[in-house]
């Protein structure tokens, strides 16, 4: 069978940006190494100067040059290209992560496709409204929105990633819905146990969506308690490069920079550490989806903080493999993280529950199964 998967994907080893490129390299090479697959992947590049196509251990890339045009053409213009790209190659299906660009280019390739729906583009874009937008981005997120929707309704099949997605969706699409979630590399369950005490972990950009600030100003409460207490940040500070400075300020103004630090994006290899030395991880975001940043911690067997939104507690089985709290509640968040740093007993309850949620749900080869099963059900009906 001869599976086109769109989306984000490395160009570069061990440089992996966010939670859907995370999955479509795994899912890729958990797919890989199914008997009777051949995997394409197509993706799109704006540091390229033409398009190229070159097997990299063991599946094929299509790497098109991002079309640079005005942003409300920018969007369809891509789809074109990767959609005329995919039917060269005659796949017997499509898979496309995310709607918009991606999942338009695989409904207009003519072979049979399906969605892997990554984030609610609707609910993300509510939390820059309560921030003020300029005319420009309310256009930029509502024609985003529209994409969205437009691509969904004219989906026939969506893999959603987590329920939350699925009810979410169920009044905007006709499509058959498939609960598959997403998969961990292999490392993240093989970490060696080099825990630090004390030490807290927050993987992903800084950016609003996340609450970073809303983060600080409860380790800022935490630390007064327990100064021993070190939070480091591991994301991209580019994104909302504003948002980011003020995340530092605050750290400055409190004098907390022998307790914070900001280490940037980092490779495969430096988060693994990451997540190999710290007590906890922590994600206090306004809105999530299944945040991937959860599943590995959840793998490696460590305690998760973080708010109860979207997908969250279904990821955390409803509070029994990690600490819930309310979006927004400062001071629960301080109490909860300083729970997870002095329990022992309750942190290693909740770790182990994570890593047998994480073992059945997460691992590569299950997830990549579970995905042939949809794929071989859709091209049997087709």
């Amino acid at each position: 069978m001869r599976v086109a998967i769109l989306g984000a994907y490395a160009l570069r080893d061990n440089r992996i940006s966010g939670g859907p490129e995370a999955v479509v390299v795994q899912l890729a090479h958990g797919l890989r190494d199914l008997p009777g697959l051949e995997i394409h992947i197509f993706t799109t590049s704006s540091s390229v100067a033409a398009d190229s196509v070159q097997v990299r251990e063991g599946i094929v890339v299509h790497t098109l040059r991002l079309r640079r045009v005005p942003r409300w053409t920018l969007l369809r213009a891509n789809a074109r290209a990767l959609a005329q790209a995919v039917r060269a190659i005659a796949p017997a299906i499509v898979h496309a992560h995310s709607g918009g660009t991606w999942g338009d280019a695989a409904l207009s390739s003519g072979a049979p496709a399906v969605i892997t729906v990554h984030g609610v583009i609707q609910q993300e874009a509510q939390v820059f409204r309560r921030y003020g937008l300029t005319w420009r981005q309310e256009l930029s997120w509502r024609y985003e929105e529209w994409y969205e929707r437009r691509s969904l309704a004219r989906a026939a099949d969506i893999i959603a990633i987590s329920p939350y997605v699925a009810e979410f969706y169920r009044g905007m699409t006709a499509a058959r819905m498939h609960l598959v979630e997403n998969p961990v590399a292999d490392a993240y369950f093989d970490l060696p146990a080099a825990a630090e005490p004390d030490v807290i972990l927050c993987a992903g950009r800084i950016i609003r969506r996340k609450n970073v600030l809303g983060l600080l100003h409860a380790f800022a409460e935490l630390h007064r308690v327990m100064p021993e207490a070190r939070l480091r940040l591991a994301g991209d500070e580019h994104s909302e490069a504003a948002y980011a400075a003020q995340c530092r300020q605050f750290v400055a103004d409190q004098g907390l920079h022998q307790a914070v630090s900001f280490l940037g994006w980092l490779d495969e290899p430096a988060m693994q550490a990451e997540y190999s030395r710290c007590t906890c991880l922590a994600l206090p975001s306004w809105q999530e989806t299944a945040p991937v940043a959860i599943e590995q911690a959840m793998a490696a067997g460590r305690v998760v903080v973080a708010s109860a939104v979207g997908g969250v507690r279904h990821l955390l089985a409803g509070g029994q493999a990690g600490l819930l709290v309310q979006p927004g509640d400062e001071a629960g968040l301080a109490a909860a993280l300083r729970q997870a740093l002095v329990d022992a007993p309750l942190r290693q309850r909740l770790g182990q529950a994570a890593r047998r949620e994480a073992e059945t749900r997460f691992r590569a080869a299950v997830v990549a199964h579970q995905t042939v099963a949809v794929y071989q059900q859709i091209v049997n009906e087709a």
